[in-house]
């Protein structure tokens, strides 16, 4: 069963390789992914690395990702979110699966836009 998503707003910094990763922000998350905001939307399936650290923490999370869907302008999938993608974790340590549980267990955030 799907753990439940959380309204977040991290900088999330995804690109091909660790050489050409770009900021968005993110809009929600789970334990299985994250919905990224951007214009630069790259096509379902697309390989990525992921990196972006945990608030009141020094846990960094660098993980592979896959374009699981996106939401894009005339294509919206879905009306509350923004222009995006939806990321999948792919390889994501255990330890770092946890950090990120633990954060959205304990957090209360509510992005700003």
């Amino acid at each position: 069963m799907p753990e439940p998503r959380k309204s977040i707003r991290l900088a999330i910094y995804n690109g091909p390789d660790q050489q050409q990763l770009m900021t968005h922000y993110s809009v929600d998350m789970s334990t299985g992914g994250v919905f990224i905001e951007t214009v630069h939307i790259r096509p379902v399936d697309t390989q990525l690395e992921v990196q972006f650290s945990l608030p009141d923490s020094d846990t960094i999370i660098t993980c592979k990702a896959r374009v699981a869907w996106t939401n894009e302008p005339g294509q919206i999938k879905k009306y509350s979110l923004p222009t995006g993608m939806g990321i999948q974790f792919v390889d994501l340590s255990l330890e770092n699966l946890q950090a990120i549980r633990n954060f959205l267990k304990d957090c209360d955030l509510k992005p700003i836009w």
